[in-house]
């Protein structure tokens, strides 16, 4: 599954109170954590995340200890668990890196997950458990987890997808279009962990949004030091490729002149893709928005001008592959604003190809 499918099962469990504890297990970097805490910011709970490779069972467990008169033993829970009068009622206890803390460290989380409480501590109603981890075969530190514990899980393996991480991610949060460019291009290099096992640097969503951070304060890729920090992320031969594509693409047509019509669409069908990419990164406004009437003049305006320019790609694969693009920025206003649409291009298209585009 991918990174869509994870989070809503884990929304699943949410909105019907199933308090099941869930495990997801995928490569380092394709964003498991972030979007657990997504979940809880979109539906109002406190995320509490606990390294688990980074503590001891003790951390987990709590501390025994004797009473004044040395006759009976006391319990202190960890102060790291969730406290509903600390917290609030409503909380996600995340057990991250689950599949690279020590056994001991996992027999410990072990009562905690089966039984929702560890000693006299008892996780509060409102506590949902999510594991994270990696898989065996990720190339990172694995301890497999014991069958009883491992049972206790729904556990989803999560794989790297490129589109999911563009529409979900990517354009919602301002990825550097010289990144989205790239990978659509070569959606590929999103995770290159395998390409290379004897380097320490390999390409991952989390290190391409590295390098966006980078683009955004300095984009000059004729500057060395600008290079030399794309490389320490993505890894030589990736930036190497990066940065090529990136000086070829300047000569490429752009998104704003192909609006006014100043330009043709290109003939390299590469080219198209970077152009249809282009243009729907250009409505990236429109996710969020709940119905047209919420656009502005000039919103609803460039949204329709950028739905009409992918008539103009020559090619009905790119349109259709543009128009899907968009729908999944936002569907509803999308759909709107198209069949509202009194282009004939538009019209003739989609009587022609409704099915394709799910209308």
């Amino acid at each position: 599954m991918n990174l869509r499918d994870f989070r809503e099962c884990v929304e699943f469990n949410i909105k019907h109170g199933i308090k099941h504890a869930i495990l997801g297990l995928g490569a380092p970097g394709v964003g498991k954590s972030q979007i657990i805490k997504q979940i809880g910011d979109k539906y109002g709970y406190k995320v509490i995340d606990l390294r688990l490779a980074q503590m001891s069972e003790v951390e987990i467990g709590g501390l025994i200890y004797p009473n004044e008169d040395h006759t009976k033993t006391r319990w202190l829970s960890p102060e790291v668990l969730p406290d509903e009068a600390r917290d609030g009622e409503k909380t996600i206890l995340l057990l991250d890196e689950i599949t690279s803390c020590p056994k001991r460290v996992q027999v410990a989380a072990y009562q905690l997950i089966l039984d929702r409480r560890v000693g006299q501590y008892h996780l509060p109603d409102g506590t949902y458990v999510i594991g994270l981890g990696n898989r065996e075969d990720d190339d990172g530190v694995y301890i497999r987890l014991a069958g009883p514990l491992a049972d206790r899980f729904e556990i989803h393996y999560i794989d790297v997808d490129f589109s999911v991480w563009k529409t979900d991610f990517a354009l919602p949060f301002g990825i550097h279009p010289f990144v989205l460019r790239y990978l659509s291009f070569k959606p590929q290099a999103l995770h290159t962990q395998s390409a290379d096992p004897d380097s320490m640097i390999f390409a991952t969503p989390r290190s391409w949004e590295r390098v966006s951070d980078i683009l955004k304060m300095d984009q000059d890729l004729s500057n060395p030091t600008v290079v030399n920090k794309i490389s320490g992320n993505i890894g030589p031969v990736e930036t190497a490729q990066f940065v090529k594509f990136i000086k070829d693409d300047r000569s490429l047509v752009y998104a704003d002149e192909f609006l006014a019509g100043k330009s043709s669409p290109p003939g390299d069908p590469s080219e198209v893709a970077v152009l249809t990419n282009a243009l729907v990164e250009k409505a990236s406004f429109l996710k969020g928005v709940i119905s047209a009437e919420d656009l502005d003049e000039k919103q609803l305006g460039l949204a329709k001008n950028i739905i009409s320019a992918m008539f103009r790609l020559g090619t009905a694969e790119y349109t259709v592959i543009g128009l899907r693009d968009l729908m999944e920025l936002n569907r509803t206003v999308v759909k709107k604003i198209f069949l509202e649409s009194d282009d004939p291009r538009a019209i003739r298209f989609m009587q022609e190809n409704k099915y394709m585009l799910g209308l």
